[in-house]
């Protein structure tokens, strides 16, 4: 029976509709004619909900409709035109082929494969014979009915031979359809739905008129649709797993900034002013602002000038270091970071995006994320830094590491990290590290520490686990990776 709280909008625009009705032949032609979805008030009726007031009765009815073959025709059999024009009583080749175009030959073609039409010269010019004129009716036959299941129409007594032609053809399949008929009782016409509330607004809180509405209760054991929502990108997943791996390792989260002076990019590390890496064929130098303030801390920047001069001879200027870039790496953040310790143990990490002026290829992109570590402590040593490396590499499954010594301006010793890639089936650099030199620590204010330090890259890692060819399959909106 009819829960009158408990219709949908929908469920109530159909039972008034069948109110001014006693019976309907069609539920779908009625579904159609009102603007319903028949899915959805084959549901409300096979659900019981009408039981008592409506009487139905199911019927099956076949149906024609196109194939995909069909609808690639625009409506219109190979054959059929040509046919029209020669039951017309033109025989004439160079006409045909003037009025039909680039299709003549097709259609030629098609009643040709029936043996109805033939070529023959006749006074010196090319004829259209018609061999079999039964067939160019035939043809006429046909164009009707496909014309008519095209446009979704009602076929005509007769049309069984030309039913089965064109589904011989591949032209048009059967579907079965189920359709009801309805009988409307009379205690639904006299049924009075009245009015029911389906939206409270603060206007009926407020004057109290809710007491005297009906109003339609919200079921909270109804089912929802299931709405796929946003999932983190694989680079995102990588994050929070390192992320997480450093924090359980006793390691502080800090950032930095993605613009950055010469000075903590190059100068506070020890990089010389006249290195390679500065030149803008590796570095991307900003337009605006072409510079950046150096340190309010003025003697920080004489410790620096003082150590490079002394170190590399020739005049360290203020203005080199001032030039405004995107950061190369994200040591920028530890040099901040250990200006602001003065000399105190700390263990700290960082995931920033980082930019450089490299030749994208599979291995290598303008843009990019770099792990950050350092820690700062008493009797730090290689050994030291390759613990804490090896660690955190297996922590992320990875056993087979290599460690080869290499030149970092601003560490030393130095060791660059590769793992094993099964794709490539080779060792790739996944990282760089070292101790900090002390020309580096003592103007930040640290040298009386040690420290180990590394830059690992994101991207490599994932390549690692997700058995990634290349870096590029790792970023973009097209990203085509199984779980």
């Amino acid at each position: 029976m009819v829960d009158l709280l408990q219709l949908s909008g929908k469920q109530r625009q159909f039972v008034e509709l069948l109110q001014r009705r006693h019976t309907v032949d069609s539920l779908r032609a009625l579904c159609a004619e009102a603007g319903f979805d028949f899915n959805f008030i084959n549901g409300f009726l096979r659900s019981g909900a009408l039981d008592g007031y409506v009487q139905h009765q199911e019927h099956t009815q076949r149906t024609w409709v196109l194939t995909p073959k069909g609808d690639e025709l625009g409506g219109v059999l190979p054959g059929f035109s040509l046919a029209d024009r020669l039951l017309q009583g033109v025989r004439d080749r160079a006409t045909l082929q003037a009025e039909l175009g680039t299709t003549f030959s097709l259609n030629y073609g098609a009643l040709r494969r029936e043996q109805a039409v033939d070529l023959v010269d006749g006074d010196g010019e090319g004829m259209v014979a018609v061999l079999k004129t039964s067939v160019l009716g035939a043809y006429q036959q046909r164009q009707a009915v496909f014309g008519a299941i095209a446009a979704d129409k009602s076929l005509t007594e007769g049309s069984a031979a030309s039913l089965g032609w064109l589904q011989q053809q591949g032209y048009i399949t059967s579907r079965s359809e189920t359709d009801y008929s309805l009988t409307v009782l009379p205690n639904l016409q006299t049924l009075d739905l009245g009015d029911v509330v389906t939206a409270l607004t603060s206007e009926r809180i407020l004057s109290g008129q809710w007491r005297q509405i009906d109003l339609k209760p919200y079921d909270i054991h109804a089912e929802v649709p299931d709405v796929a929502y946003g999932r983190p990108t694989i680079l995102n997943q990588c994050i929070q797993r390192i992320r997480d791996i450093f924090l359980n390792m006793g390691f502080d989260e800090m950032s930095g900034y993605i613009v950055e002076s010469a000075f903590w990019n190059f100068d506070a590390l020890f990089t010389p002013q006249d290195h390679p890496a500065r030149e803008v064929q590796d570095t991307f130098y900003l337009a605006t602002p072409q510079t950046l303030p150096l340190p309010s801390d003025q003697s920080l920047v004489d410790r620096v000038k003082q150590v490079h001069e002394a170190n590399y001879g020739g005049q360290w200027t203020e203005a080199e270091a001032s030039r405004a870039i995107l950061r190369a790496h994200t040591t920028t953040s530890t040099a901040r970071r250990l200006h602001q310790l003065q000399g105190k143990d700390g263990k700290y990490f960082s995931i920033d995006r980082v930019f450089r002026n490299e030749t994208v290829d599979r291995t290598h992109l303008a843009e990019f994320h770099q792990i950050e570590g350092v820690v700062v402590g008493e009797l730090l040593s290689v050994r030291t830094l390759m613990g804490y490396l090896t660690y955190f590499y297996e922590r992320l499954g990875f056993k087979d590491l290599k460690f080869k010594p290499t030149y970092n301006p601003y560490t030393e010793p130095s060791l660059e990290v590769f793992a094993y890639h099964p794709p490539s089936d080779r060792y790739i650099e996944v990282g760089n590290s070292g101790l900090f030199r002390q020309e580096m620590l003592e103007p930040l204010g640290c040298g009386n520490k040690a420290t180990v330090a590394w830059g690992l890259g994101l991207e490599r890692i994932a390549m690692l686990l997700y058995g990634v060819e290349k870096l590029a399959d790792l970023i973009g909106p097209d990203i085509r990776l199984d779980e």
